[in-house]
């Protein structure tokens, strides 16, 4: 998406309060667990924000990507502008068909895509 400075800057002040509000959320049911935490995706663009979902059994160490046992759905979302163009990236998997690191991979590639496109390029 691209469009004035206006614009984009309510956008990422939806993404910061989105961050703000919701980065340190936990909730447990008798059988599930959930988990939202901000996404520490480093200094992409000229902002980045992103947000983790994760979804999983009870018990599951849905904090830690190293093991993924017991989760059931895992989602990063990353909001990134460069210049006057804003990109919402999504990454998610079920079981173990999630590989966390391909978020920042994706992320990187984003900001390289809307830097040549800001070029004419």
């Amino acid at each position: 998406m691209s469009g004035t400075s206006r614009v984009l800057s309510a956008l990422e002040r939806a993404a910061k309060a989105v961050i703000r509000h919701c980065g340190k959320t936990t909730i447990k049911t008798s059988g599930a667990k959930v988990i939202i935490r901000k996404l520490s995706i480093g200094q992409l663009g000229d902002g980045a924000y992103g947000i983790r979902f994760r979804d999983g059994l009870v018990n599951s160490k849905l904090e830690s990507d190293a093991s993924m046992s017991g989760m059931m759905v895992a989602i990063d979302i990353v909001i990134i502008r460069v210049g006057n163009a804003v990109i919402a990236l999504e990454h998610d998997g079920h079981v173990d068909e999630f590989d966390p690191t391909l978020t920042e991979t994706a992320a990187r590639l984003a900001v390289a895509r809307l830097r040549e496109a800001a070029q004419g390029g």
